[in-house]
């Protein structure tokens, strides 16, 4: 069952999938509207899922799910494989892990983990794609200086 991200509460899970290369107006739309689809459908044993999404900067899906819904490990993946789907149509990754996010001169950049370390200094503003709940998206806390993230060891 799709809501609009705004009815969700701060303790609502989410998954940050980072989009590399940034998604132009047209795959944008695409991809939401792919997104929305799956979200008006999704559900765990039967249970609608209450749950969002958002599109941040063409390079960022956020999936927020109600924290009382049920959300089981088939339910996950049918998510998983919906995004599978969109990479291959958009021509984009979404699930690679091995990327790292930052932003560089005000735009928003993907680099390998290995390149990281060449690509950022600990004053580097870092993308923490692992955060967990909507709270860290809506108070900017996923959004900082690689020194205060997990980012840091990444640069030695």
């Amino acid at each position: 069952m799709r809501v609009n991200i705004d009815q969700l509460s701060d303790d609502s899970r989410i998954w940050i999938f980072g989009i590399s290369p940034s998604l132009d107006g047209q795959k944008q739309t695409t991809l939401l509207r792919s997104v929305d689809a799956f979200l008006d459908q999704w559900a765990a044993h039967g249970t609608p899922i209450r749950a969002a999404r958002d599109l941040r900067e063409g390079s960022f899906l956020i999936i927020a799910a109600d924290e009382e819904s049920e959300k089981s490990g088939c339910s996950i993946d049918r998510m998983f494989n919906t995004l599978r789907a969109l990479e291959r149509e958009l021509n984009v990754a979404i699930l690679d892990a091995n990327r790292v996010f930052l932003r560089d001169a005000g735009d928003v950049r993907a680099v390998g983990r290995g390149e990281f370390k060449n690509a950022a200094t600990f004053d580097t503003t870092v993308f923490d794609t692992t955060a967990e709940t909507l709270g860290r998206v809506r108070s900017g806390a996923w959004e900082c200086r690689a020194a205060h993230s997990w980012h840091r060891a990444l640069l030695g």
